[in-house]
């Protein structure tokens, strides 16, 4: 059995002049569904300093369970913390170029 599909050609010239006309969505702005901004800003946290079981970032000292944009502090270690966001965990290392790293 073949089934097909005929359009007159004004039909064809009205398709195509409804695929030309300029939609509502601006195509250029739409942001990425999969891109988390929260996660994003998560992710590029500097750490300042580490000391003890507190960590200095953006001018504010934490400890494990507060939270940060979101995120929660897990653990804090000598070179390292691990947030929490969401069901993710991750780890901001501290550089060996920053400035403070007493434990």
């Amino acid at each position: 059995m073949c089934f097909t599909f005929s359009m007159a050609q004004d039909d064809f010239e009205e398709y195509f002049r409804s695929l030309n006309t300029k939609s509502d969505v601006d195509l250029e702005n739409l942001q990425n569904p999969f891109l988390n901004p929260t996660l994003e800003k998560i992710k590029k946290l500097n750490i300042a300093a580490i000391m003890l079981d507190q960590v200095k970032i953006n001018n504010h000292w934490y400890k494990k369970g507060d939270r940060i944009d979101g995120a929660l502090i897990v653990e804090v270690n000598k070179k390292d913390i691990v947030l929490q966001y969401d069901t993710l965990n991750f780890k901001i290392n501290f550089k060996t170029n920053d400035k403070i790293n007493i434990y």
